[in-house]
């Protein structure tokens, strides 16, 4: 139906544009026409209103002798104002106060002189045709003008009938080859698509079955194609691709929430069983038990207490960390005295583990934009792993490596170091890592917490350990350009 309806209507649109085309056509070819014979009267009979002039009153036969090979035209002789001065035809009685209008004629004829014109009938008061004028000379003086209008020819009832059935049997002719061009085309291009659609569709099932299964290949048809089909595959694809990243990071992160919340489970629970064995056998055998051992027992509980409260804190810390409305508060920091103050707080705790620390930087460090207290954090935690990991008479540094943009602090033991294995996952949250680098005391967050803070910084956290040479631990964050530092107090 709608292609039916389409079909009428473009016949009609192509019938108005080639009725228009004719009738355009037709009003140049009669108003040259009008125009040539008006010229070619002019040039046989050059003294035309010398000949009015002398016979006005005859001057219409002479006229009408023009005019016999030419009965569908009106010829008129005006003077420079429009009125009629002589037809070859019939005199009417409105021409007294008659004028045909020159000036819309000369203005016309000044803007496009090729254009057909439109003039004033002066045989009809009301009406307009296509006509010619030529103005009449004497002496290279315009007198007047030789007026020409080109009249259609008078048809009778039969002979309009035959027109106008001609007309409508085209007009119908027209719309059955419209109705079944648009046909063919509808066809061609409804197949041109549907197979394309179908094989897209078809690669759609395939992923809604698969449920984004990496195993199961996907093939996009019709990438390469330079239209609406091509684009639409290759947006399918792209749409295909991130949402199976998306689907692999989700899959991914619910693992990690699983082992997250077994890693919780499980440091909470060993040192909870732990302090409440421990509250239990001081309950029930306080009395009983000497006083070293029950004060053992306490000292016990006391640290499995602490052990939960690290967790917890910890715990909270990365909760906070991980919130998308926190950010960094920097501020441009000396890097070199920052990094005494918070090795300072650790000297007591190196030395009575019998462990050198020191730190060492270059002169005139540029500042580097730091929010202290999350950095003190950060450092914090490298640090006491650094302690607790090193043996006594081991040591542990705190270096800066500066380069052009950024700069390095590496912390740097001479404990066991981290094994190969071992080594990609010690920034994940509640890893624990080979026997021989757990101790009793640790969350399994807080090289989390580092590199988190880390990121906060615009900077990154990273490991370089050799098994039983030690490890190296650094976070690297961008430099600032500002003035150096003050130089290092003696």
């Amino acid at each position: 139906m709608l292609i039916a309806v389409f079909s009428m209507l473009l016949a009609s649109l192509i019938a108005t544009v080639g009725h228009l085309t004719y009738r355009d056509y037709r009003s140049e070819l009669v108003s040259a026409r009008a125009d040539g014979f008006a010229k070619q009267i002019l040039a046989s009979f050059p003294d035309l209103w010398m000949t009015y002039a002398a016979d006005p009153s005859r001057f219409g036969e002479r006229l009408r002798e023009f005019v016999l090979f030419e009965p569908n035209t009106g010829l008129y002789l005006l003077d420079r104002q429009g009125r009629v001065l002589a037809t070859a035809g019939d005199v009417h009685g409105f021409w007294t106060r008659y004028r045909v209008d020159l000036a819309k004629l000369l203005d016309d004829l000044h803007e496009d002189p090729t254009r057909p014109l439109e003039g004033d009938d002066p045989d009809d008061i009301d009406a307009t045709a296509v006509v010619a004028a030529r103005p009449v000379f004497v002496d290279r003086t315009p007198r007047g003008w030789l007026y020409v209008v080109a009249r259609d020819p008078e048809v009778d009832a039969e002979t309009a009938l035959v027109i106008r059935g001609h007309a409508a049997q085209g007009l119908i002719k027209m719309v059955l080859l419209t109705l079944g061009i648009g046909t063919l085309l509808t066809v061609a291009i409804i197949a041109m698509l549907a197979h394309p659609l179908a094989a897209l569709t078809s690669v759609a099932e395939s992923i809604r079955r698969s449920g984004f299964a990496a195993a199961i290949p996907v093939h996009f048809p019709y990438d390469d194609r330079q239209d609406e089909i091509g684009r639409l595959s290759l947006t399918l694809h792209e749409m295909y691709d991130r949402l199976r990243q998306e689907n692999e990071r989700v899959l991914q992160s619910d693992a990690r929430r699983r082992d997250m919340v077994a890693g919780v489970s499980h440091d909470l629970r060993t040192p909870l069983t732990a302090l409440i064995g421990q509250l239990e056998t001081i309950r029930l055998k306080g009395a009983s038990l000497p006083e070293e051992i029950r004060l053992r027992y306490f000292d016990a509980a006391m640290q499995n207490a602490g052990h939960l409260r690290r967790l917890t804190d910890s715990l909270a810390e990365i909760g906070r960390l991980d919130s998308p409305d926190l950010r960094a508060s920097p501020e441009p920091i000396a890097l070199g005295e920052f990094l005494d103050d918070v090795a300072a707080r650790f000297r007591a705790q190196a030395d009575d583990a019998k462990i050198g620390l020191s730190v060492d930087y270059p002169e005139g460090l540029p500042l580097v934009q730091l929010d202290a207290a999350l950095m003190e954090r950060a450092l914090s935690n490298l640090l006491d792993n650094a302690l607790r990991f090193t043996p006594a008479s081991g040591q542990v540094r705190v270096n800066v490596i500066r380069n052009d943009q950024n700069v390095r602090i590496e912390v740097v033991d001479t404990g066991p170091g981290v094994s190969a294995e071992d080594q990609p996952r010690v920034f994940d949250r509640f890893f624990q890592g080979s026997r021989h680098r757990e101790q009793r005391g640790s969350s399994g967050l807080g090289l989390a917490i580092v590199r988190r803070i880390a990121e906060l910084h615009g900077g990154k956290a990273g490991l370089t350990s050799v098994p039983s040479a030690g490890a190296r631990f650094w976070i690297e964050l961008p430099l600032i350009a500002a003035a150096s530092a003050p130089p290092r107090q003696a």
